[in-house]
């Protein structure tokens, strides 16, 4: 064997060439270049380029169901791209990426001074291997700190590469803030650019977010037809249908929850969406509870249970259940488990069953559950336990 099928084989054999292409799948690679003479007026180029990267992972790191690129710097380099470089087979770590759907961005740029105002200027080129090049050039304001301009630079990059989790984060800032300009701003720019039907799965993604912020800001029926528009767009993406039947709750109309969510549940179980088939369970089982099934909410719960049995809302549930059937003991047990899940419990911003409390009783209000600071309150003096029926919530 040649010396370089010898290496290939090594490689492949402890998983070096694969590692490398899993580890930075999606991932974007970025170097900026800060002249000397500059950088004795500001930073050292290597601590522009951090901050740069630092506000990148930042947006990067919001919590999403789709996950997002991973940022690197090129001068960050690992074992499989070092002795790719050596062997020289760079073009065969590629082709393992290519031939695996993966891709790498890359954002290439340095500082110089506007002609005109002498102000600093970062001036960079972004390369996405779907996309055509795309310039970002970023001035600095005036008296503005160096963070502040790097994070504005690195959030228009973002924007570009990974517009859906931007998204997500312009939405977690809005809600920190209670102004939602921003993000209304970002969604629409998002859904001109994915006005082609070529690109219906990124815009019904878009559109779900547009929905989750319609209620944030309260708005359950302008929510309700943003739902309805993303699933009409794109139905195999199962999460507006999931978000339009939590409407359907907060809006008291129990009674359409399960026949709606039926061909949704269907497809999350062909596609062994775990996440889906749990929150379309503690759907059904709000919509039981709400019209006194009882019973069938219990089998409901089982069933999200054995999707995620991780979950802090289906034995909060429960305990909501064991209390409307007066089994006090129940449901101190069931809120036990729901405080020993919350630290491993997953949540999605995709997801607004996930977010906001499964509105069960009539007229009761849109509110985000805060599962962490209702189950951490002491609990009040409590009855003797009271057994109702031999079949309990467990």
């Amino acid at each position: 064997m040649d010396p370089i099928s010898l290496a290939v084989a090594f490689m492949a054999a402890f998983g070096i060439i694969s590692t490398d292409a899993v580890l930075h799948a999606d991932s974007v690679a970025v170097s900026l270049y800060m002249p000397d003479e500059l950088s004795k007026g500001t930073a050292r180029g290597d601590v522009m380029e951090d901050m740069f990267i630092a506000k990148m992972q930042e947006i990067g790191d919001t919590k999403s169901y789709f996950g997002s690129p991973s940022v690197r710097s090129t001068k960050a380099k690992t074992m499989g791209a070092v002795l790719a470089k050596t062997l020289k087979l760079e073009d065969m770590t590629a082709a393992v990426q290519h031939t695996f759907g993966m891709k790498t961005a890359t954002v290439n740029g340095s500082f110089a001074k506007d002609d005109k105002e002498g102000k600093l200027q970062l001036v960079a080129m972004v390369r996405d291997p779907d996309e055509p090049p795309f310039p970002v050039i970023v001035k600095r304001k005036d008296g503005e700190p160096l963070p502040d301009m790097m994070g504005r630079a690195a959030q228009e990059v973002m924007e570009h590469l990974a517009p859906y989790v931007s998204v997500v984060y312009a939405l977690q800032n809005a809600d920190r803030q209670h102004d939602y300009t921003e993000v209304d701003e970002l969604i629409a720019r998002e859904l001109k650019t994915y006005a082609s039907k070529t690109y219906y799965r990124e815009r019904a993604s878009i559109l779900n977010m547009a929905g989750i912020v319609a209620l944030h800001k309260q708005k359950p029926d302008e929510a309700a037809r943003l739902f309805e528009e993303a699933d009409q767009t794109d139905p195999a993406l199962l999460f507006p249908r999931l978000n339009r039947a939590f409407v359907m709750l907060v809006k008291d109309d129990e009674k359409s929850v399960e026949p709606y969510l039926k061909p949704a549940m269907d497809s999350a179980r062909y596609q062994r969406a775990y996440t889906i088939l749990a929150a379309g369970d503690l759907l059904r089982a709000g919509a039981f509870m709400a019209t006194g099934r009882y019973d069938q909410a219990i089998t409901a719960l089982d069933d999200a249970e054995y999707w995620d049995p991780t979950s802090a809302l289906v034995p909060s549930l429960r305990a909501e259940l064991c209390t409307e059937r007066g089994d006090v003991v129940c449901a101190q047990r069931n809120q036990t488990k729901a405080r020993a899940n919350l630290d491993n419990f997953e949540t999605y911003p995709e997801v607004a069953s996930l977010y906001y409390r499964i509105s069960w009783r009539k007229g009761e209000p849109l509110k985000p559950s805060d599962l962490r600071q209702d189950l951490g309150k002491p609990s009040a003096a409590q009855p003797a336990p009271v057994k109702v029926s031999d079949i309990t919530a467990k």
